[in-house]
């Protein structure tokens, strides 16, 4: 993901620092889910299982889709995002979401 945005102009050498910094964090904590969280197997036709964490995700029974398991497992990454986004984005590979 890249955000190409010119603000330099409109930003102090403070809030610009601030505002790359946010960002490194937030690409970093993006790569730690992606890593930690990569792939799904269905489990049943109503739920599928995280590889990384091994957490169930329903799907609902009458909408058991690919497209729908997929979605389903992006509003897990984006959980586990804002988790480790609220928890600061300093947890490494050790954290204890589930095994590696």
């Amino acid at each position: 993901m890249s955000i190409d945005i010119e603000i330099g102009t409109s930003l102090s050498n403070e809030d610009a620092a601030h505002f790359a910094a946010k960002t490194e964090a937030i690409t970093s904590a993006m790569q730690r889910v992606r890593e930690r969280h990569a792939a799904y197997s269905w489990v049943w036709t109503d739920e599928i299982r995280c590889r990384g964490c091994n957490a169930s995700i329903d799907i609902p029974l009458l909408a058991s889709t690919n497209a729908s398991a997929d979605k389903a497992f992006q509003a897990h990454q984006s959980a586990q995002l804002d988790a480790l986004l609220a928890a600061g984005g300093s947890r490494g590979p050790e954290s204890s979401t589930g095994p590696s």
